[in-house]
């Protein structure tokens, strides 16, 4: 009585049918769901050591990695790539290794190059993962030039922009550019409502503190502008603009979310939490 009782209020909260659904209340992730925008709270105290960015040979949809990784708690997709070919167009280190590399893309780099971008592009926000010489994690959101200080390596990163708290960084990261107070928009979408995965940090008392994942669904799309504000709203420390539009899709316990007609799409980069 009680399973059904649980199931009937995750559907009545979430909008889920999958059976499974009620496996997210033995977690300690938490989802809350405000209107068309999904919000996971990843404490890091438990998890700092479960997430990491994962890549495929393959462009494959998250739905495919979370079922054919059972040791995989949560997925959601990650950076930005060719859709045509799969080609890079952001970095990716994974246990200190660059597993994804934009200048692996030549003919985008020598583009970026002619147009006078390149420097911006390669500059783009990430989330990094850094280890220091007691091996303990923290997490920060800066801009791919910035280097660590001397106690700290990267471990593990994942690349996309902009980044939109403490600063919304259009025009720094070639997403925008401005001519004469008029702006002409030049990659992501940044200022038509889309889908949306946002990822943001929160401090917390004792040096831990919290990882959000947040999808903008093809329910509540937003501009850059209005996702920023959402994540003032939430009190952030700092956030970051992940690949949005059609490649926004998470999978979680009984939760599938996707905003490409019906299907998931195919993309190259992930973060993933471990169990």
């Amino acid at each position: 009585m009680f399973k059904k009782l649980a199931l009937l209020a995750a559907i009545l909260i979430f909008g889920l049918v999958p059976a499974n659904a009620i496996n997210i209340f033995n977690s300690d992730i938490q989802v809350e769901k405000d209107g068309g925008i999904y919000i996971f709270k990843v404490p890091l105290k438990k998890f700092a050591k479960k997430i990491k960015p994962y890549v495929t040979d393959e462009l494959t949809t998250v739905s495919d990695v979370y079922k054919n990784n059972p040791d995989f708690r949560l997925v959601v997709n990650g950076g930005y790539f060719d859709p045509q070919n799969g080609a890079p167009v952001s970095n990716v280190i994974i246990n200190g290794k660059k597993e994804e590399d934009i200048f692996d893309n030549l003919p985008l780099v020598r583009s970026l190059q002619k147009a006078d971008r390149l420097e911006m592009v390669l500059n783009r926000a990430e989330l990094r993962i850094l280890e220091d010489t007691k091996n303990n994690l923290s997490f920060d959101i800066v801009n791919h030039f910035y280097i660590p200080d001397n106690e700290h390596t990267i471990k593990h990163s994942i690349q996309a922009g902009p980044m939109i708290l403490p600063d919304l960084r259009l025009e720094e990261e070639s997403f925008v550019k401005y001519n004469g107070g008029r702006s002409t928009q030049l990659a992501g979408d940044v200022l038509k409502r889309r889908e949306r995965t946002i990822l943001g940090l929160k401090k917390g008392a004792f040096g831990y503190g919290d990882l959000y994942i947040i999808i903008f669904t093809s329910d509540n799309k937003a501009t850059l502008l209005e996702a920023r504000d959402y994540t003032e709203k939430l009190k952030l420390d700092k956030a970051l603009n992940m690949d949005g539009g059609a490649s926004t899709s998470i999978n979680y316990g009984g939760i599938e979310i996707y905003s490409n007609a019906g299907a998931q799409r195919r993309v190259k980069s992930f973060i993933v939490i471990e169990k």
